[in-house]
């Protein structure tokens, strides 16, 4: 039987699936939940209890946490969210971990799997002689991280693009408002909240800067676009119809303010749209 005190390890695995699942998927029936108990040595119950307070401590959402959240708890997503990088290495070696000790086949799917099978255990060539890490092992913690954040990203906003509301899954992308050309910090390249959910066609448009937010998250077309439309009806429906709507907003990690700032001023209405020969 389980101790009452869960280990990091067990804090890590449980992080992971949080981050898989959407809003409403917490209960001790679901069978992620039921699988990772079993890999990790909770009781469903527990896990969707562990579930919950993670939601209640972020601090991204306009919500009160839970006055009986344990102190590794609020400590673990605080450090998620200073050094985001780390902390996804860190729950993708302790799923492994898990699946060793237990000699059980992967049933969660999704992106802890993809996490747990990407190569994050240490193998020869990994490290070089003074313990550094190689370019395979680099190459292994940015796949790593491009999988969760596109993971964590989407299911935040429920599988659906933000601004029109397309739920099929393969035409959704992870979109970075702050984006790679401008900050390599890790933080904005891995945390949710520099994130959002965009079907193609919304994703292209945003990062061309024909469409941004404004601080109450409603939608902003660039006005060159709008005079387009009589040379082009579909602009309308695709962007112009949506100017002044609300987006669809996640569960967790609402934008940031910042990252959104920051979009307004570099990116959006920066290039003239044109339409094709």
């Amino acid at each position: 039987m389980a101790s009452n005190n869960w280990t990091n390890e067990q804090r890590y695995a449980a992080l992971s699936l949080y981050f898989e699942l959407e809003f409403g998927q917490f209960d001790h029936r679901n069978k992620k939940v039921i699988a990772l108990s079993e890999v990790i040595g909770r009781s469903p119950s527990a896990i969707s209890f562990k579930l919950g307070n993670f939601a209640n401590l972020d601090p991204t959402l306009d919500r009160k946490g839970f006055s009986n959240v344990s102190k590794a708890d609020k400590e673990l997503i605080e450090r998620f969210h200073r050094s985001p990088e780390r902390v996804i290495e860190e729950m993708a070696n302790a799923i492994q971990r898990f699946e060793v000790s237990t000699r059980k086949p992967r049933e969660l799917g999704g992106g802890t799997s993809d996490l747990t099978l990407s190569g994050m255990h240490e193998s020869p060539g990994t490290f070089d002689v003074s313990g550094r890490k190689t370019a395979s092992r680099a190459e292994v913690t940015v796949r790593v991280g491009q999988k969760f954040f596109r993971d964590a990203v989407l299911t935040g906003y429920k599988n659906r693009c933000c601004v029109c509301g397309l739920s099929l899954t393969r035409m959704l992308e992870a979109a970075h408002i702050i984006d790679h050309s401008a900050s390599e910090d890790e933080i904005h390249r891995l945390r949710p909240d520099n994130g959002l959910s965009l079907c193609r066609n919304h994703h292209r448009a945003f990062d061309c800067g024909y469409w941004t937010l404004r601080d109450d998250y409603r939608i902003e077309v660039d006005s060159r676009v709008h005079s387009l439309i009589k040379h082009d009806e579909r602009i309308e429906d695709v962007l112009v119809s949506f100017d002044g709507k609300d987006i669809h907003q996640p569960f967790r990690y609402m934008p940031s303010k910042e990252s959104i700032a920051w979009h307004r001023e570099n990116r959006f209405a920066k290039i003239e749209p044109v339409l094709g020969k």
